[in-house]
């Protein structure tokens, strides 16, 4: 084992490796779609608006303090309310179901290669991490507009710039998940063509 592999960070990908494999993927996925339909649709039915443009700021790449206001002045205080209990409680704990499933499936894919690639198993986590950013600065700003009508440009352009570096993360995970694909089936092809 490499010594880069025997800090914090070493361990943990090394547990996602070893205890990551087709059955817990598959049912990460199933808890990730349940919650996906049966919980996260439903909060966001709270602070939805019918024949909105935007209807929660988190699944736009990136947004301006005009896009945040505009999204604000079509809701109700209410609605406003259940938003920022949306952004702190559910869409934070869909972070954690969606980056445990998506580490689950880097791990079974890349497991064969986990001493060459090392830690990327556990790349889901830094679009995890951005999500949460994303979602405080969103509660914010949320919380400063019921206060006084005004949002913070600065706290507005932090949501805003975590909004969509987990984005590139999420294309990144993709990319990996293709790569680890397409890298099984041709170890399962030459592994064919040898016996």
């Amino acid at each position: 084992m490499t010594s880069s592999k025997s800090g914090p960070l070493g361990r943990v990908s090394q547990f996602f490796y070893a205890k990551s494999t087709l059955v817990t993927a598959l049912i990460a996925t199933v808890v990730f779609a349940g919650y996906t339909v049966l919980v996260l649709s439903g909060q966001g039915k709270a602070f939805e608006v019918a024949n909105s443009t935007i209807k929660s700021l988190g699944t736009s790449l990136g947004f301006g303090q005009a896009e945040i206001l505009a999204f604000f002045a079509e809701r109700s205080t209410q609605q406003i309310s259940a938003y920022i209990t949306f952004n702190q409680v559910w869409d934070s704990l869909y972070g954690v179901i969606y980056g445990v499933m998506y580490v689950a499936w880097v791990s079974v894919l890349l497991k064969p290669y986990s001493q060459k690639v090392g830690i990327l198993n556990l790349l889901p986590f830094g679009q995890v991490l951005f999500d949460w950013l994303e979602n405080i600065g969103l509660a914010i700003v949320s919380s400063q507009y019921l206060a006084d009508g005004t949002i913070s440009s600065t706290t507005a352009q932090l949501a805003s710039t975590a909004s969509s570096i987990k984005w590139a993360f999420a294309l990144l995970v993709y990319g990996v998940i293709l790569v680890g694909i397409v890298a099984r089936i041709t170890r399962a092809l030459k592994g064919r063509s040898k016996s």
